[in-house]
């Protein structure tokens, strides 16, 4: 896959306040800024270009101002200090606006707005730090290597949260919830899948529109991602309502103490995709237009990449377009499963005849069988547990940037 161009530059932040300039930098902590937070009062800072930075430095800088007077109408109210962003290697800048106690995500969506893909953000005694408007927008993000790596780290950081799974009541807690309310959850979401199991049970064989529908809503992934979804979003919004966002450091911080917690929501997830994919598939269900629902892996999948859009959306656009995102990735992750489980087949069914052709003797259909099923299992875990480490990798990420 080719690989996407590096569009990152050496930036400053500059303001110029009472006859003093004022320049913070990503990566490194600015005492200028700390005495501008502690004058407003304020705990943390965003600076937000009206332009996007060319690479050039001859840039006509009444047409800067032109683009930046007409984008400032665009902003939301409050109190905005004029600066500029300046690009260290050739000197270029461009206008831009800094203000005051604005969460990332509102940021982001500031931003995208006024039609730039980076801001910055920082918190009083931190470095600043440099954000994408897209929270999954960076350098090499469709890169294949990049997604291998982030596989491998994913799957990595699934087996240290398996290994601190123990400490769940404390990553609980962490989460602004409390092991009573983690219990509920999970009988909830046990309890809806048996219910729905049964359920979808009784109506196999009927037709209707109201059939329909009901097969439609306890398809396996789609009831336990909407739940434990919800679950999330509540707790994102006690989230929101501390005094600003995580630093970079905090972030990784949090996110050691909370993974268990989200790993255990997976399994909670897993076991009722299972239990939904058994009950339908004692009569077997098929769906015309979703296929047979009786694929446990492929069903975890969608579920999983429909938990951080639900939970995180505010209202139907954002929903929409995290949805969207995820959706696509989910079915790629189900086709990549698909196809190398073909190829697999192929491979497998010409060393078959390889054999055949070599032995003297013939191979027992029943040894044939046996040693197919070990292969296509083996290639479906090992390929199941490479997407989903993907997945995670993602939704660390995600967590993190909020």
């Amino acid at each position: 896959m080719a690989k996407k161009k590096n569009n990152n530059q050496p930036v400053e932040v500059r303001l110029r306040i009472d006859d003093l300039e004022l320049t913070a930098a990503p990566n490194r902590h600015s005492a200028d800024f700390d005495h501008l937070l502690e004058r407003n009062r304020a705990h943390s800072f965003v600076f937000i270009p009206l332009a996007t930075l060319s690479g050039k430095k001859q840039r006509k800088q009444s047409r800067a101002q032109d683009l930046a007077r007409k984008k400032k109408k665009q902003l939301p109210d409050g109190t905005w200090i004029d600066g500029e962003l300046l690009n260290t290697a050739d000197g270029e800048t461009v206008p831009g606006v800094l203000g005051f106690d604005i969460r990332r995500r509102d940021a982001r969506l500031i931003a995208r707005k006024v039609g730039v893909k980076q801001f910055v953000w920082g918190a009083h005694g931190a470095p600043a730090e440099e954000h994408f408007a897209k929270i999954f927008e960076d350098d090499d993000a469709y890169s294949w290597n990049l997604a291998r790596r982030r596989a491998l780290d994913g799957l990595r950081d699934i087996f240290v949260s398996a290994v601190d799974i123990r400490q769940l009541p404390r990553a609980v807690e962490e989460s602004q919830t409390t092991m009573e309310r983690f219990r509920q959850l999970v009988y909830l979401v046990l309890g809806v899948a048996i219910v729905a199991g049964l359920l979808l049970m009784a109506l196999a064989g009927t037709e209707g529109w109201i059939a329909n529908i009901t097969r439609i809503a306890f398809y396996p992934p789609v009831m336990p991602a909407v739940l434990v979804g919800v679950y999330l979003r509540a707790l994102m919004k006690k989230a929101e309502a501390q005094n600003r966002d995580f630093t970079a450091a905090e972030a990784e911080d949090n996110w050691t103490l909370v993974a268990p917690h989200l790993l255990a929501l997976w399994a909670l997830c897993y076991v009722a995709v299972l239990l939904l994919t058994w009950l339908q598939t004692v009569p077997s269900t098929d769906l015309p237009f979703l296929g047979r629902s009786d694929g446990v892996s492929t069903s975890f999948i969608i579920c999983v990449w429909m938990l951080l859009p639900i939970a995180q959306s505010r209202g139907f656009d954002s929903l929409l377009s995290s949805g969207l995102e995820s959706g696509i990735t989910a079915l790629l992750s189900i086709f990549m499963i698909k196809l190398s489980l073909f190829i697999t087949n192929l491979i497998t069914d010409a060393l078959w005849g390889v054999a055949t052709s070599l032995l003297p003797f013939d191979i027992p259909e029943a040894l044939q069988r046996v040693i197919n099923g070990t292969i296509n299992v083996g290639a479906e875990v090992f390929f199941m547990a490479v997407l989903l480490g993907y997945a995670w990798s993602r939704t660390r990420q995600q967590f993190m940037r909020l």
